[in-house]
């Protein structure tokens, strides 16, 4: 695996540890952080089959996953579960930083782990 490919994979598995730990550990739990750095696992691992394609313009500056998807959409296969959890993360990324903009409840922040860990999975075997 190419170096810079790699380090867009740890920086998702970070950012996905990051979430659980927060979830698991804090009290009362941050739901918007976790469900943020749910967003930007799945952000950062579809950047790095981007990366892994050597993309003619680089890294769309874009926290949109489902236009990142749709970038690579005619070079590999996307499961339609995948747009799916990427279109439900994608307002975690930026609605979560301000307050009021996004009310996000347990089942939400348990939801994101799960939609991250899914994308970050489906990134590997695209990788493989």
């Amino acid at each position: 695996m190419d170096q810079q490919v790699k380090q867009w994979i740890d920086y998702a598995a970070q950012d996905l540890g990051v979430a659980r730990h927060l979830f698991e550990n804090y009290h009362p739990k941050p739901l918007e952080i976790v469900c943020y750095h749910c967003q930007q696992s799945a952000e950062k691992a579809i950047k790095a089959v981007i990366v892994s394609l050597h993309w003619p313009t680089g890294i769309p500056k874009s926290h949109d996953l489902s236009f990142l998807l749709n970038q690579i959409h005619n070079y590999i296969s996307i499961p339609d579960a995948i747009g799916d959890a990427a279109d439900a993360l994608t307002p975690f990324g930026t609605m979560t930083r301000y307050p009021n903009e996004l009310t996000v409840e347990e089942h939400h922040a348990k939801q994101a782990i799960a939609f991250a860990e899914l994308i970050l999975n489906w990134t590997a075997s695209a990788l493989r």
